[in-house]
């Protein structure tokens, strides 16, 4: 395999980025419309199931009850942290989670699209699975096998739900030493009702607020032809089941669907075996290497997997262990062994790594990280050659042009197979994406191409901002000590946390998150490495007090500085990102705009990256401050 000359490389990622940098950036995107918008974006799982009927009548609170903890949302960040939190010694009857969907689940509540799995390694992304004994069918669980272990988790811990309802506002009431919660439920006639609870845990975090393109026309072509995105997927214009993809009524008719991401690398495969024709609408290709599914050998899980106490853990920190940015030795053992590991190493980039960068060791920083990269990503572009074989034309415009770090590279057996097919169709719109609606279809490229069904596989809104504080992003406002909000924090120059989990000003509120803390492709061990954390803290805090139930825990603004200059001491890792096509990793192009704008607007964009040592350095740091046992940088009263 022969690898690229780096001059011009770097000369043809800089022409595929330049491209695509667009001036409204995040504007680009909208999201889905309202929830009252019903055939579009209402809740599609409501009703599903006895066990969902029951949850989603009245829910357990009730208005002026007084809880322990409250947790917004009720995926894996929340069960995470409500799971940790009864391990800690804190009962269940004293938490509810609270999500506006149906149940629990989160991002695996939402999205039951045909095809749909894990890409990570089932075995280290599926929370709990040492504590409820579950074993997984699959080397890559389905979505729905994650859904109905998201409940099985709940049940193991005796967590409540309180369901289809939308947290309002969050409000410190220094007096009642409590948080004062509105909260509105979705379909009981939009009653309101308030509770307080000592301790706020905002676990919404991303891939849960669909978004789409802002397109010209939309409203228009909506009205003429069914339009979906792929997290409220339409069974009744397609057939089948979140369990049966059977998509029988998309027999011979012409269906659309735009974007080439993680979603529809799994979606597409699925749709071109029923569609009459079906047309990919890409604005940039997706690294896309084998998945290679497996179902899971009793005996192989008994003597690889789970090998005995603390298994999960270390297997998860195994597979961090490959995106450090370090060459490792060949006997470095790789215990997950997929596609992450062997093919994607160079996501470092993105991840962190444990050498420090100076503005004298950018170049040489990069330098590393592209020779890690290099040949992975020419392995990857030569995967699509030899998977497109009908069109050499099509195979080439499948082909990546950026650093393996500049997106979340996929993994999916038929997806560029698919494209071999005779009624499967790639639309490239070498970078401009699609240019407008029709009332009978979508234009790229100056063509227009009549569809019958449309579907978007355009992921879901960034919090990028003043929006990335805790639950901003779903309109939910935190109002702490002086009638501060968490959202003017987070914007301005003051900002700052301790580990991640927490913000001076803002008592009894701890969050698992992104911003300060650890980075990984597996985010669910991010979760729980601050779970775990926040609920240490809280264990220790609790032993201290006379009176637990008035318990106040609050990180001290000198503690939350330190940490959070170590985070931009360690920033300059993600230098590389500024070679990157716009996406997720540099909020479509606004992180250059930091880079090149003024020293403070770059400062401010340095101390909100998550912590540039990477996974294993920053669970190494948590696990030693708790086993410390001081809670040092917190204040008790």
């Amino acid at each position: 395999m022969a690898i690229p000359d780096p001059v011009d490389l770097e000369a043809r990622y800089a022409q595929e980025r330049d491209k695509r940098l667009r001036p409204d950036g995040m504007q680009q995107y909208t999201c889905l419309p309202s929830e009252e918008d019903k055939p579009f974006a209402h809740d599609p799982w409501i009703g599903q199931g006895q066990q969902q009927d029951a949850q989603q009548e009245a829910g357990p609170l009730k208005d002026g009850d007084n809880i322990q903890f409250l947790i917004i949302g009720a995926g894996h960040a929340g069960l995470l942290a409500g799971g940790r939190l009864v391990e800690a010694g804190f009962s269940a009857k004293g938490m509810c989670l609270v999500d506006v969907a149906g149940g629990f689940g989160g991002t695996w509540y939402w999205n039951r699209y045909p095809g749909l799995q894990c890409d990570v390694e089932s075995y280290i992304y599926m929370p709990f699975l040492e504590e409820t004994g579950f074993v997984p069918t699959r080397k890559y669980a389905s979505g729905e096998e994650i859904r109905q272990h998201c409940e099985r988790v709940a049940s193991h811990f005796g967590l409540r739900g309180q369901f289809s309802t939308r947290v309002l506002s969050a409000t410190w009431d220094e007096g009642r030493r409590r948080w004062v919660v509105r909260m509105r439920r979705e379909h009981s006639d939009g009653e309101e009702i308030t509770v307080f609870t000592q301790f706020v845990i905002p676990a919404s975090t991303i891939f849960t607020v669909p978004r789409m393109p802002k397109l010209a026309g939309f409203d228009e072509l909506r009205a003429n032809i069914p339009v979906f995105h792929t997290a409220r997927w339409d069974f009744a214009c397609t057939g089948g089941s979140p369990t049966d993809a059977t998509l029988s009524k998309l027999q011979g008719k012409r269906v659309g669907i735009i974007g080439t991401g993680a979603t529809a690398v799994q979606v597409v495969p699925e749709v071109a075996r029923w569609a009459g024709h079906l047309h990919v609408f890409q604005r940039t290709p997706s690294y896309c290497g084998p998945r290679r599914q497996q179902a899971t050998d009793d005996s192989a899980w008994a003597h690889d997997v789970a090998t005995g106490p603390g298994w999960q853990r270390a297997r998860r920190l195994n597979f961090d262990t490959f995106f450090d940015g370090q060459k490792h030795p060949a006997d470095h053992p790789d215990l997950v062994a997929d596609g992450w590991t062997q093919l994607a190493r160079g996501f470092a980039g993105f991840i962190g790594g444990p050498r420090v960068v100076t503005p004298k060791t950018v170049d040489e920083h990069v330098r590393a990280l592209y020779e890690v990269d290099v040949p992975l990503a020419e392995q990857a572009r030569a995967h699509v050659r030899d998977s497109v074989v009908a069109d050499p034309a099509t195979a080439e415009r499948l082909q990546p042009w950026y650093p393996m770090w500049c997106k979340r590279p996929t993994f999916q057996d038929g997806y560029l197979p698919a494209f071999n097919q005779p009624n499967v169709t790639l639309v490239d719109t070498d970078g401009r994406g699609v240019e407008r609606c029709t009332p009978r279809g979508l234009v790229a490229n100056g063509v227009e191409y009549e569809l019958d069904v449309l579907i978007l596989a355009t992921g879901f809104l960034l919090a990028t901002g003043e929006n990335a504080a805790p639950a901003e992003l779903f309109g939910i406002h935190i109002v702490g000590r002086n009638g501060r909000r968490l959202k003017d924090k987070y914007g301005a120059a003051d900002f700052a946390t301790m580990h991640g989990i927490a913000t001076n000003g803002f008592p009894n509120l701890l969050y698992p998150g992104l911003g300060g803390g650890a980075g990984s492709p597996n985010l669910t061990a991010v979760f729980d490495i601050e779970a775990t954390h926040l609920a240490n803290v809280l264990k220790e805090a609790a032993r201290r007090a006379p009176d637990p139930t008035q318990l106040v825990v609050e990180t001290t603004k000198q503690a939350e500085d330190a940490w959070t200059d170590e985070v931009e001491e360690r920033a300059l890792w993600y230098s590389a990102v500024l070679a990157c096509t716009p996406g997720y990793f540099n909020h479509e192009g606004a992180t250059m705009q930091h880079a090149l704008s003024s020293a403070e607007k770059r400062r401010m964009a340095m101390r909100r990256t998550i912590h540039g040592g990477g996974m294993a350095m920053y669970e190494r740091i948590v696990r030693e401050y708790d086993a410390k046992g001081d809670i040092k940088g917190f204040e008790v009263s």
